[in-house]
């Protein structure tokens, strides 16, 4: 169960925090090496094989992609209540990442020199979720919004059909919902190689997001540079900052949002201002997990489950800044001050009526974030994602001959006497 020490910087428990990792185990990175050399000199064959051995499925039997009747079977099979807090959902998404949307610039000189930069949304790109066991279907729109926002042409879904060769009938809907229709029935390091390199029947993409099991990621690791990807996963995390007005209940609640995703690898983290404030987060989560049955939090409140009392607010931020984590939720009487001062998060939930679940969910945020303590050099996912920029240069006459000498030195410098010689050839005349 989760524990509570006083905060210092060498604390063993928060050390562990720290170097908390999820390694990825060699004879992994063998196996899914293999399938991917396999899958891109035999494509469609290997896929099958793949497909057969470790999802139990024969795509020539089940079909390769969801097919109309399978998307009617799915409308019909939702919940009214459910259908609409996904579509209130998605549209909070478009209306947020709307405003992510780069506009592009345009520079111009009196000797006639324009530079430009221009985005385009990518071509075509692929989302992978799981949805055998437990459909991820928040997942499947928090990553399809932003591409379409982009204006990305063509989008595909790949996902693991069940024993029958069926879809989850709310992945089905979710994609349904927003136009996606180009569902493949294919999963694993093998349904990333197909879309990576492309088969005989599955299309080649520019990019692959969303998250997977150990061998799912370790086929994006290993296939970044082929494509585009979006981040490496790993385990969730979230860290509270809390002052004595903080319910404790609701930090207790939040502590078992993210320790319930059950791989024991979860960090969950609070900082308060006293040992008393601290005992009572821990009755309060002692009690929620008993009275709701959540024990499946408890590996992970065991491994990285902690509520530190620290001297000051100052020192939370501080230690907060150093976890750098997927999630911090700031339950204090001056939210502002706190929320100025964290550097390096995911996302950032201010106020005691701003539970994670919020952006998880529903308020139109992303929740695809970065975990691990890569938010301290990189971000959720975006529309720019999905785009790619690129510079346009038109040099005028006039102005290569006013710019040749330093042009010219700097290629010289660098030992470099073609490009040299491309500005002197022209400047000569």
């Amino acid at each position: 169960m989760i524990g509570i020490s006083k905060f210092e910087y060498n604390n063993p428990r928060f050390q562990n925090i720290l170097f908390r990792k999820q390694g990825i185990p060699p004879e992994v990175v063998d196996t899914v090496s293999r399938i991917i050399e396999d899958v891109r000199e035999n494509g469609d064959k290997a896929l099958r094989a793949y497909m057969k051995k470790y999802d139990g499925v024969d795509i020539d039997e089940i079909g390769l992609m969801a097919t109309e009747e399978e998307f009617e079977r799915a409308r019909g099979n939702i919940p009214p209540e459910f259908a609409e807090a996904v579509k209130k959902a998605c549209k909070n998404l478009f209306r947020f990442h709307r405003e992510q949307v780069p506009s592009g610039y345009r520079l111009s000189d009196d000797d006639g020199v324009v530079l430009e930069r221009r985005y385009v949304p990518l071509s075509r790109i692929a989302v992978t979720v799981p949805g055998a066991i437990a459909p991820l279907f928040s997942t499947l729109y928090m990553n399809l919004a932003p591409a379409i926002v982009a204006g990305v042409p063509e989008i595909y879904v790949i996902t693991k059909p069940g024993r029958d060769g069926k879809i989850n009938d709310y992945i089905l809907f979710v994609a349904d919902c927003l136009n996606v229709r180009n569902i493949y029935k294919i999963s694993g390091a093998q349904g990333i190689a197909a879309v990576a390199f492309g088969t005989e029947s599955v299309k080649k993409v520019d990019a692959v997001v969303g998250p997977g099991n150990i061998y799912t990621q370790t086929a994006k690791r290993l296939l970044f540079g082929s494509v585009r990807i979006d981040a490496i996963a790993g385990p969730s995390e979230i860290a509270i900052i809390t002052d004595e007005k903080a319910n404790p209940k609701y930090v207790a609640a939040d502590l078992l949002s993210q320790a319930e995703h059950g791989t024991g690898f979860e960090a969950c983290t609070a900082f308060c201002l006293s040992f008393d404030h601290a005992e009572a987060i821990k009755r309060e989560l002692v009690a929620l997990v008993q009275n709701h049955s959540l024990d499946n939090a408890e590996k992970a409140l065991k491994n990285y489950g902690d509520i530190f009392v620290v001297d000051s607010l100052d020192t939370a931020i501080e230690a907060v800044n150093m976890i750098a984590p997927e999630h911090v939720e700031v339950l204090a009487s001056e939210p502002e001050y706190v929320v100025d001062k964290i550097r390096n998060a995911g996302a950032i939930f201010v106020g005691e009526y701003s539970p994670e679940p919020v952006g998880d969910y529903f308020c139109g945020t992303n929740h695809v974030l970065p975990t691990c303590g890569t938010a301290r050099f990189s971000s959720g996912l975006s529309v720019l994602d999905f785009m790619r920029g690129y510079s346009i240069i038109n040099y005028t006459r006039e102005a290569l001959v006013k710019n040749a000498h330093h042009i010219s030195e700097l290629a010289r410098t660098e030992g470099m006497r073609a490009h040299q010689l491309a500005v002197d050839v022209r400047t000569e005349e």
